[in-house]
């Protein structure tokens, strides 16, 4: 029962997403881009700097194309590049054990990333902030699905929340800390120029 209701609150930003992108036109070169960023997200997800036992861990900035998606573009943009980046990711061996652990492993996470342009994109220090953000709601979601799924994982006498929240914020937490620290470095501004010429 309690599966049931997770899945059906997991499906409400799906539902949102689909909704939001019915009126939304995207232009060839933001497609062409969408897909090469999502496909380079993914790639970076398979060379590790840290790996887990169960999976996870922290890759080679592999965050770092889906935030720069929605400051380049739009939001819409970053949202798509997020889900065909975790369909790829679970089409390529992504482990299922409940269809609501699939939307929090695979699906809001890396949509999630697609709203780093949340408070703005015209000043450098509101886009690092909405980075910061996006990265949080990408770590909680895996959190929340280490919590509800992974449990058993935990170490005796070590509870379920408290294993997730090390297993998950020192991995997807510090590289998307990292990501944001090399967004802090890129020229944004310039590079959103270049993106935008036709």
């Amino acid at each position: 029962m309690f599966n049931s209701i997770l899945l059906v609150i997991c499906i409400i930003p799906l539902a949102l997403y689909v909704l939001k992108m019915r009126k939304y036109k995207f232009k060839t070169k933001e497609m062409v881009v969408i897909a090469m960023f999502s496909a380079m997200s993914y790639i970076l997800s398979l060379i590790p700097f840290v790996r887990y036992p169960q999976g996870g861990g922290i890759n080679m900035f592999s965050m770092l194309p889906l935030l720069l998606v929605s400051v380049l573009y739009s939001r819409e943009a970053g949202l798509t590049a997020g889900l065909i980046t975790g369909t790829i990711s679970l089409l390529m061996g992504g482990y299922i054990m409940h269809p609501a652990q699939v939307i929090l492993d695979y699906t809001i996470p890396d949509m999630a990333l697609g709203l780093s342009d949340m408070f703005g994109k015209d000043d450098k220090k509101r886009i690092i902030f909405g980075s910061l953000v996006a990265i949080l709601l990408n770590t909680t979601s895996h959190f929340l699905s280490g919590v509800f799924f992974f449990g058993q994982f935990a170490p005796e006498g070590m509870s379920p929340v408290l294993y997730s929240f090390l297993y998950n914020f020192s991995g997807h937490g510090v590289e998307g800390v990292l990501c944001v620290g090399i967004m802090a470095l890129i020229p944004l501004a310039n590079l959103r120029k270049v993106a935008s010429l036709q």
